[in-house]
């Protein structure tokens, strides 16, 4: 008999069947190649079924990117990035810092604070008074002087103490017509805070920085709203800046709004808490 080999299949298959020396394999198939003889049968199909999955893959990617669709479904972009990419957006030229938003009259005053020439308020000792309410003073500082730092303001009064060449620490207490300011404390707080952080008012300011915001009552429940403040100075002033407050209390006069201001050196916590102390004793009267 032949040796051992694959040889024309007798059935007529046209593909070699192997003949081991004594029988013929039951199927035919076609010799190995390489070398031992390994694997060349197996490997066809496994290379086949390697190639129709890459097939697969990249026909699902093509569905799934539609590069010929610029709508297609795709991952979305960072719609919320910290750093927009807009042209509103420069960090590296920086917008020029605005001069007072509030348009003036002829003599530079902002129009939404005007001067208010009515007859000044009331003090009765260490009590500054204004329409309904009122504040017990600073102990020791002059017993005027204050009035004149809202000359937006009627039925006004408080102290001034100087604390450098041209700068003063202030208590001041006055009545703020809702026709010139709007009836709502909190938004007429704003107001004041512009007014005060303008170029008429305070032409050393550098930038302002917000330290409180939010709604004030007295201790008797007298409702309004309150802005804590500092306003940073330009370099070279006598003191590096102070911290401003306003307050706005609706006391129930339906024409005005009481205001509360005072104002101290931010570096000066001594005069901070005495101007606190004054802010605390504010009340109905």
């Amino acid at each position: 008999m032949a040796q051992p080999g694959w040889y024309p299949d007798p059935a007529g298959s046209g593909v070699p069947r192997y003949w081991d020396g004594q029988r013929w394999a039951s199927h035919a198939g076609r010799p190995p190649v390489g070398p031992g003889h390994g694997g060349g049968s197996r490997r066809a199909p496994v290379v086949g079924i390697i190639v129709g999955l890459v097939a697969v893959l990249l026909v699902v990617a093509a569905m799934l990117w539609q590069p010929w669709n610029s709508t297609s479904w795709s991952a979305p972009g960072d719609t919320n990035t910290a750093r927009p990419t807009g042209s509103q957006w420069n960090e590296l030229e920086p917008t020029e810092t605005p001069s007072s938003p509030q348009p003036t009259d002829e003599a530079g005053r902002p129009v939404a604070c005007p001067r208010i020439d009515n007859p000044e308020g009331i003090r009765q000792g260490d009590v500054y008074i204004s329409g309904q309410m009122s504040f017990r003073g600073v102990p020791g500082w002059p017993e005027e002087g204050g009035a004149w730092t809202i000359d937006f303001a009627s039925r006004r009064s408080g102290q001034a103490e100087v604390v450098a060449p041209g700068w003063i620490a202030v208590t001041a207490i006055g009545q703020i017509d809702t026709s010139d300011f709007s009836s709502d404390p909190r938004t007429a707080a704003t107001q004041v805070s512009d007014c005060l952080s303008s170029s008429f008012f305070y032409q050393t300011l550098n930038y302002r920085e917000r330290l409180q915001d939010e709604p004030f009552s007295t201790s008797e429940g007298v409702e309004g709203w309150i802005i804590r403040e500092n306003y940073w100075n330009v370099p070279g002033q006598p003191v590096t800046g102070d911290e401003v407050v306003v307050v706005v209390l609706d006391a129930g006069d339906a024409d005005t709004l009481t205001l509360f201001h005072s104002q101290a050196p931010i570096e000066d916590q001594t005069r901070k808490d005495q101007v606190d102390a004054a802010l605390d004793s504010l009340s109905r009267r």
